[in-house]
């Protein structure tokens, strides 16, 4: 999927539930293609502080508004990565709570 070159007006992309894991979510960040990205939903999708760094490294999705990673494992260590994307906009909506089941 991150190789994608025809969804160029794409907006609104929903994975969650899809167990894409870390090395998923770091392939998802290497498109160049969705440029109109507003709204990326990942939640629950196993996706831990490695795969959080592998997103931030993202330098394409300058309109992402959105990004949900729900119920996912990122702990400090991803959060801190996420903030540090400079592509992205300062309003940027990252929503990176862990549920736990207890």
């Amino acid at each position: 999927m991150s190789h994608n070159t025809t969804w160029t007006n794409l907006w609104t992309l929903n994975l969650g539930d899809n167990s894409i894991g870390d090395k998923g979510a770091a392939s998802l960040s290497k498109n160049t293609t969705w440029t109109n990205l507003q709204t990326l939903n990942l939640e629950r999708n196993s996706i831990s502080d490695v795969g959080a760094t592998g997103l931030s490294m993202n330098n394409t999705w300058t309109t992402l508004q959105t990004l949900c990673l729900v119920d996912n494992k990122i702990g400090a260590e991803g959060a801190a990565s996420l903030k540090k994307n400079q592509i992205w906009p300062k309003q940027i909506f990252i929503n990176i709570h862990y549920y736990s089941s207890l």
